[in-house]
């Protein structure tokens, strides 16, 4: 608290007042303020990282299922390589194509060249809209442990291709988002980590701990990308598949 003493004089009278300013929460001289990292930018996956525990940890009902599926079901048999969006766990490796995010106090926006995806995570204390329907990259509400940005998903639509890491409706997901600095050929790198926890009771009997890695890469535009999810449609006709139906693995 700082006091400062005015006085004025007047022709009958003296008078004095006293204006008290109050300087509320400043720093103390050197001390540093606490800022939140800015992921905004251009960035490029670099590969399909880490997913623990594997095999992944299906119950007994979901065991079952995998195992029906992969009796008709090749790995060449990627929904992914026929338009359908990945959404998330998967959608954090970003598939062979850039990635940029928009970063304000409010929210951070992503976009994916990769199938045309996007996502909006909002950031805690600020106003929000509800939760309408289940999307492939679900409802996404964050805030900061220093740091580092955590993030909550719900509303996931169900990822039911019994490949990589497929989830059910009732699944939600905790990320973890920190940036980094290494040293590369010479270079220092930037790397934004995410990684990336999946709980979902109608398929694992345990959490499912997937770890994605993107670099900057500034001098790599977003382009457009145009795909239709009819053509995986007429994949499961041609080659007589189906794929599973979680609702079996509920009732």
């Amino acid at each position: 608290m700082r006091v400062i003493q005015f006085f004025q004089t007047s022709g009958f009278k003296k008078a004095s007042v006293i204006c008290i300013l109050l300087f509320l929460d400043l720093p103390a001289a050197g001390a540093q303020s606490i800022t939140t990292p800015d992921f905004s930018g251009l960035w490029f996956p670099r590969g399909f990282g880490k997913t623990t525990p594997s095999p992944l940890p299906y119950n007994d009902k979901a065991q079952k299922l995998y195992d029906e599926y992969i009796k008709t079901f090749t790995p060449d048999d990627d929904p992914g390589k026929y338009c359908i969006q990945p959404g998330l766990p998967r959608a954090i490796w970003g598939a062979p194509f850039p990635i940029e995010i928009h970063q304000t106090e409010r929210d951070i926006t992503i976009f994916y060249e990769g199938y045309f995806m996007y996502r909006k995570i909002y950031i805690e204390g600020h106003d929000q809209p509800e939760p309408v329907l289940p999307t492939r990259m679900g409802y996404s509400v964050g805030h900061w442990e220093g740091d580092t940005l955590v993030v909550h998903t719900s509303h996931l639509r169900e990822y039911p291709y019994m490949i990589r890491t497929p989830n059910s409706s009732q699944a939600t997901v905790v990320e973890r988002l920190q940036l980094e600095s290494r040293a590369t050929d010479g270079k220092t790198e930037k790397i934004l980590v995410n990684e990336l926890t999946l709980t979902d009771p109608v398929l694992y009997t345990a959490p499912v701990v997937v770890r994605g890695e993107i670099a900057a890469s500034p001098d790599t535009p977003i382009l457009e990308y145009s795909c239709s999810e009819t053509i995986w449609d007429d994949y499961l006709i041609e080659k007589g598949l189906k794929p599973p139906d979680f609702e079996e693995l509920i009732n």
